[in-house]
């Protein structure tokens, strides 16, 4: 089927109202096309979590340290059970350590190395909670 001029234009003039968009580069105008998006999936909306802080400052000695150990100023909770928690991380110096260099028990923290003396350690306990 051969279209006239104006159905052409009018059909193409559609086209690009619905799927271009216009960018600019410098002294130059290029068209871009642009796919329909695909419908966004549901989502349960945000899950609503609570965060707790253990600090501890490495003495450069010990490997294993406890609640006795805390700075409270810093800390906003004990060393928690690592099964009644979502996620734990260990930051030492402010670096984020993977979870094969330490062990975390209620009240414990054990470490495969000895850190550097005055160091600070952090462990961060992220609770998800699902009602």
């Amino acid at each position: 089927m051969c279209l006239g001029f104006e159905a052409f234009r009018e059909r193409t003039s559609d086209f690009m109202r619905h799927y271009v968009t216009q960018s600019y580069t410098v002294r130059r105008q290029s068209l871009q096309i642009v796919p329909p998006c695909p419908p966004c999936p549901c989502t349960p909306g945000l899950i609503r979590t609570e965060t707790y802080q253990y600090t501890a400052i490495s003495d450069g000695v010990k490997n294993m340290y406890t609640n006795s150990d805390a700075v409270i100023l810093f800390s906003t909770s004990g060393i928690l059970d690592p099964n009644e928690v979502s996620i734990v991380n260990l930051f030492i110096n402010g670096m984020l350590q993977p979870p094969n260099v330490y062990t975390v028990q209620p009240g414990v923290l054990i470490l495969s190395d000895i850190p550097v003396q005055g160091v600070p350690l952090i462990l961060q306990f992220i609770k998800m909670i699902t009602s």
